[in-house]
């Protein structure tokens, strides 16, 4: 088990879940996933053109429950789907940016209904992406190309926006993911700006997580942010290929790059039904497959088990962070 040690934090890599695969067992280009209260994870994936779209089904020990899903504009369909987020009820909440809409399901994948339309509008969407519920089961929906964030109802009814267009202090540039913490308070990646924001539920801005001046923390096109229960904040630096770690104020912790030496048993499987895979595995430097791709999604769960998403591996990463950890003393 691979560890790492910083400012007083301790993250162990624990596993892997997930490959790339076209249909059933496997993910292709996931985007986005959520973690339900009855053991069951929920990885949306994007596919290519007009295959692939899908929610995947699956459990922490890496059993394949099914899918549900399929490309086109019809009730229950993609075209590109983009996140995800469950309602206190075990509801599936999925957003798609170019149908511009939320798409509801049950737990199980059953089409509830849907909402949302085309335009700039107060409750109109243009390109939504990351979405996440509060405490009162409302539903925060990042409305990417407007440049801001509304809330609704589960149900869809418009209850508010805020933000607008610009690179200044609370203003937004193509955001992306966003969750919320125990207090509510609202953490959106500021994709093209480089940097997470966070804000009151009302959009009063309160601190942002960046680089400093000779670049340590830096951030290269965020896509996803969660925050753990100390109030740490990770986020996935999409365009370094890392996961970025703050404190609750902003300073910089450390760097996690993906400990993955061990495949998937989806992936070992496969490995081992082909000989000549077997053998040019052999040859190779595997190190470059260990690490982050293009991470694009991160959340932690209540057992502080950090769970990132590669959408050009297919895959999670799971560490685990660590309390009351003590260094070990030597005896020479």
């Amino acid at each position: 088990m691979l560890t790492t040690v910083a400012a007083g934090r301790v993250f162990d890599y624990s596993y892997c879940i997930g490959m790339y695969g076209m249909s059933g067992q496997g993910f292709w280009s996931p985007q986005d996933f959520a973690i339900g209260s009855n053991g069951v994870i929920y990885v949306i994936s994007r596919g290519v053109e007009e295959l692939g779209q899908r929610i995947s089904r699956v459990t922490w020990d890496h059993e394949f429950l099914g899918q549900f899903g399929a490309n086109g504009s019809a009730d229950g369909q993609f075209v590109w789907p983009r996140s995800l987020a469950l309602d206190q009820a075990g509801n599936v909440y999925a957003s798609d940016d170019y149908l511009h809409r939320i798409s509801v399901f049950d737990g199980e994948g059953g089409f509830l209904s849907k909402w949302g339309e085309a335009g700039s509008g107060d409750g109109q969407l243009n390109g939504p992406s990351g979405i996440a519920f509060d405490s009162n089961d409302n539903l925060f929906v990042v409305d990417s190309q407007n440049g801001r964030i509304q809330e609704f109802t589960k149900e869809g009814k418009f209850l508010g926006k805020w933000g607008d267009q610009g690179t200044g202090d609370g203003q937004l540039n193509l955001p992306w993911g966003i969750c919320l913490d125990k207090e509510d308070n609202v953490y959106v990646a500021d994709w093209k700006n480089n940097r997470v924001q966070k804000f009151t539920p009302d959009g009063k801005l309160l601190g942002k997580f960046q680089g400093t001046d000779g670049g340590v923390g830096d951030l290269h096109g965020p896509t996803g942010v969660a925050v753990d229960s100390e109030g740490d904040v990770y986020v996935t630096d999409w365009g370094n290929h890392r996961l970025q770690v703050y404190g609750p104020e902003g300073k910089f912790v450390t760097t996690l790059v993906g400990d993955a030496q061990q495949p998937s048993p989806w992936t070992q499987t496969y490995i081992d039904a082909n000989p000549d895979i077997i053998k040019a595995r052999r040859r190779a430097d595997m190190e470059p497959e260990w690490r982050f791709h293009r991470p694009v999604a991160v959340n932690v769960d209540s057992q502080n088990r950090i769970i990132i998403l590669e959408s050009y591996r297919h895959r999670l990463q799971i560490y685990n962070k660590v309390k009351d950890y003590e260094e070990h003393s030597l005896n020479l």
